[in-house]
């Protein structure tokens, strides 16, 4: 009775040291075992990566056991997420975040499930202040890449982002900053992916951001953000009065595809699939859209197009895979059906006809408007002096016949003769 009493008082006792330090008492039937609480270490790894790392359990007799971790990890304002792993540690990115909370449990596990954990230790990761938010970035013809970024209201006035872009192991600063009040918000990088045109395929691109007191890193997959060129070597044909289209896949540093325009850029029937098409048909006449339709084929066929009608096509593609890509690339130039393959819209002609009249206009006034101020007026010739003086000879004459006509006659008692006395003559 004594030992018995003994055992359990050894029991409770060992219950107590269990629950203070943090252990769980396991058993499979086989054996009995105690996990401990982890001690976890936190540490930063390169660009806005955290390491979360502890120290192994060690368990000599685990019976049909095995050693595994309970690993969980969420940001703020996030869901969080559970993994069961094998090793000590994990590596997490933070993105754009600046806080990371979880947890890590010793285990054990029988093939994929984990049939008993000790008590979690709990861990926050605080990152330095980030005051940048919507990054966004653009592939554009193929070779040239657009970001841009927001600098939130709060971020210090000495706090200024420089942008880079991580390729072949360097890093290539931005060449052409867009700015808002003395802030860099954009980048545009040209001809930075020229190397990947020898058929070597760019699955992410890395972007870095540097400021004085944090640098971190975005990183985009390449098919969620290129704007593909249009699809080539589009061809029209008919047959039995069916019109059939038929195309090349656009270029994409995404993929290996820059073979050239006359045969198929791809190997098996798998690499053909990457990219949807959009065709759009339209009545050349009406300008109105006869039809707009997706497909995944490289080749569409038209049976109701009316003969007499004249119609144009533009074909353009994106990526297929609608969780990643979200632009559609450019449209073709317009293919003719039915007439030559020639477009020439009519706005063009709208801006042209008062351009050019506008310029025969100015150049007629601007010449004729020099010789009629520069050309000196010539004298008149003896001919016309002559004549200038006959005239001028005749209207004299005319004004003394016109006087004399008007003067009035006086009789000749009205008039006094009056001689002509010297001074010796005169008497008073």
């Amino acid at each position: 009775m004594m030992v018995s009493q003994e055992n359990e008082k050894a029991w409770i006792l060992q219950l107590v040291l269990m629950v203070l330090s943090q252990q769980v008492y396991a058993t499979d039937g086989s054996g009995n075992f105690i996990l401990k609480q982890p001690n976890i270490t936190i540490s930063s790894v390169g660009f806005n990566f955290v390491n979360i790392s502890w120290e192994p359990e060690e368990i000599i007799e685990k019976g049909h056991f095995s050693v595994c971790y309970n690993f969980s990890y969420g940001f703020l304002n996030k869901e969080k997420k559970w993994l069961k792993l094998s090793t000590n540690y994990h590596k997490i990115n933070l993105r754009m975040h600046s806080r990371v909370e979880g947890s890590v449990s010793n285990a054990l596990c029988k093939l994929d499930h984990i049939l008993v954990k000790s008590k979690p230790t709990e861990f926050v990761y605080n990152s330095p202040q980030i005051y940048i938010d919507i990054v966004s970035c653009v592939l554009l013809n193929i070779t040239n890449l657009n970001c841009s970024w927001n600098v939130r209201a709060d971020a210090p006035d000495d706090i200024n982002y420089s942008f880079a872009l991580r390729l072949n192991s360097k890093w290539l600063p931005c060449p052409h900053y867009f700015k808002r009040q003395k802030k860099n918000v954009g980048c545009y990088m040209q001809n930075v992916f020229s190397d990947y045109k020898d058929g070597n395929p760019l699955s992410k691109i890395k972007t870095g951001f540097f400021s004085s007191i944090y640098n971190f890193s975005k990183t985009f997959k390449t098919e969620a953000i290129e704007i593909l060129t249009p699809p080539r070597n589009i061809q029209v044909s008919s047959d039995n009065g069916n019109t059939i289209i038929k195309w090349l896949p656009p270029t994409s540093i995404a993929i290996n595809s820059f073979e050239d325009d006359t045969s198929s850029t791809y190997d098996s029937d798998e690499e053909a699939n990457f990219f949807l098409y959009e065709i759009r048909l339209i009545e050349n006449k009406s300008k109105k859209e006869f039809r707009q339709t997706p497909i995944e084929e490289q080749e569409q066929v038209f049976t109701d197009l009316e003969k007499d009608k004249k119609y144009y096509l533009q074909i353009r593609a994106r990526h297929k895979r609608r969780d990643l890509s979200k632009f559609w690339g450019e449209w073709s130039i317009p293919i003719f059906i039915n007439e030559d393959n020639y477009a020439f819209p009519d706005w063009i002609l709208i801006m042209i006809a008062p351009a050019m009249f506008a310029t025969i206009t100015f150049f007629l006034c601007k010449r004729y408007m020099k010789k009629l101020l520069i050309t000196s007026i010539p004298h008149p010739s003896q001919n016309i002096k002559n004549w200038l003086h006959m005239n001028e000879s005749t209207d004299i004459r005319m004004q003394a016949n016109i006087a004399a006509q008007h003067e009035q006659s006086v009789p000749l008692t009205e008039i006094e003769i009056v001689t002509k006395t010297t001074d010796c003559d005169w008497k008073p």
